[in-house]
């Protein structure tokens, strides 16, 4: 899967664009605050090409995706 199509899957399993709060990444993990984080598909998220887990922590949900690989990913998002 392409870093774009994974982007627009993810925005999608996170409830879509209008539950977006913002987006932001550090050197592993995109980092993102919904509106309403039931509308977010973990498992679906998690079942995503190159995602390698996913959490919550103060308010983020947490992407994994490694060094390098985030940024690329954020870019597309």
């Amino acid at each position: 899967m392409e870093n774009r199509q994974i982007a627009e899957r993810l925005i999608e399993l996170v409830g879509g664009r209008g539950n977006i709060q913002s987006v932001a990444h550090c050197a592993t993990r995109l980092r993102i605050i919904t509106v309403d984080k039931e509308q977010i598909d973990m498992k679906a998220v998690e079942d995503l090409d190159k995602v390698k887990g996913s959490f919550f922590n103060s308010g983020q949900y947490q992407i994994i995706f490694g060094t390098g690989l985030v940024n690329k990913i954020y870019d597309e998002v």
